[in-house]
């Protein structure tokens, strides 16, 4: 008797159980411009759907460190926003919906416009995304970080991305 029939079957078993998971992921979109150390920019966290769940994102949580010498969050209809910065230098930038959030099944974008930090390198942006009680911490430290040709894929991964030397 074949086995593949049985192998077909636990491969599109496998297959309908990662589904979900392997579009999950938090991205910085550039959209196209280099981050030069030390320049201005504008970097989007762009969340493609909720949590997995049928409940809508509500609130978005990123972090920043001390690198980061300026943040500005850019009004987002339906969205409220929060940009903190501690004692120590670390930023954390909160959107909070205010209208329903985002459905599980669309697509959001969250843009940010910072000042690069000063120093060339990848800087990590860990991200959190809430859907009621339900919460994804995109802040899993491996993977390649964004640049300005390509997103930041991955599964559950830290949103890194690479600043540029200037000049």
């Amino acid at each position: 008797m074949s086995r593949l029939p049985h192998l077909l079957g636990a491969l599109l078993l496998l297959a309908l159980i990662t589904a979900p998971l392997a579009a999950a992921h938090a991205t910085i979109e550039l959209k196209g411009e280099s981050p030069i150390a030390g320049k201005r920019g504008k970097l989007t966290i762009t969340i493609p759907h909720g949590c997995g769940t049928d409940q809508s994102t509500d609130r978005l949580v990123v972090r920043l460190g001390t690198a980061w010498p300026s943040v500005k969050t850019v009004a987002i209809p339906g969205w409220t926003t929060n940009v903190a910065q501690a004692a120590s230098g670390n930023w954390t930038i909160t959107w909070t919906a205010t209208a329903g959030g985002l459905p599980n099944t669309s697509t959001g974008d969250f843009p940010l416009i910072v000042r690069w930090p000063r120093a060339a390198g990848i800087y990590r942006t860990p991200t959190f995304q809430h859907c009621g009680a339900h919460l994804l911490k995109w802040s899993d430290p491996f993977a390649s970080a964004a640049s300005a040709e390509h997103v930041y894929p991955q599964l559950y991964p830290v949103p890194r991305i690479q600043i540029l030397p200037a000049g």
